[in-house]
């Protein structure tokens, strides 16, 4: 993603985060996060980095201690959302290629992208995730599904840049299993007899 495609990102979540979990309070997305993390949940273990967290919506359904918790988000609006709900818990305001090259030797047991945050990373950077999983470890990476993107915050410029980004191809290709849940295709080693039927 160019410099000024992230800046923009940022300030659209920056700005968005005002009202963000208000926004995904209805039922309908509670019923969608309930679905995600009877999948996700059984897998979060050991030290957690969650990419593109957000608001804290990992840290709402899932008991994860303080010190296992890493959270990476570029919108500093959306960490401070965080942190006024959970306190204490560690995060860093970067991309995922910002936070890759600072800190170049953690590893993770599970590494989590929800609901379309891999879709902003640049597609150089797919393996990269895999190489700060530890030998027994699981992630559950959602990108965008093909056609599908949130237009109630982005225009159709920005929609097209991102549609340009993705790589299907290569996350086929690099992720062990994908599956598609909701808008979402998800990228995941957790077995496939734990997975939502393809």
């Amino acid at each position: 993603m160019s410099g000024s495609e992230q800046d923009r990102v940022q300030a659209i979540y920056d700005e968005f985060a005002k009202n963000y979990d208000d926004h995904y309070a209805s039922a309908e997305f509670q019923e969608e996060d309930l679905a995600l993390f009877k999948i996700a949940s059984p897998w979060i273990r050991g030290k957690v980095l969650d990419l593109g967290c957000g608001t804290g919506l990992t840290l709402s359904y899932n008991d994860i201690n303080k010190d296992a918790y890493l959270g990476v988000d570029p919108s500093a609006g959306m960490l401070e959302k965080l942190a006024a709900k959970f306190p204490g818990f560690t995060t860093v305001n970067s991309t995922f290629e910002q936070w890759n090259e600072i800190d170049k030797d953690s590893k993770f047991d599970t590494i989590l992208g929800l609901f379309g945050a891999p879709a902003y990373f640049a597609k150089e950077s797919y393996a990269e995730i895999l190489q700060r999983l530890t030998p027994k470890g699981h992630y559950f990476l959602m990108f965008y599904k093909p056609g599908y993107f949130p237009a109630h915050i982005y225009t159709p410029e920005d929609i097209e840049a991102a549609k340009a980004r993705i790589d299907y191809d290569l996350i086929n290709s690099t992720f062990e299993t994908t599956f598609i849940f909701t808008n979402y295709l998800v990228a995941s080693n957790i077995p496939k007899e734990f997975l939502p039927a393809r």
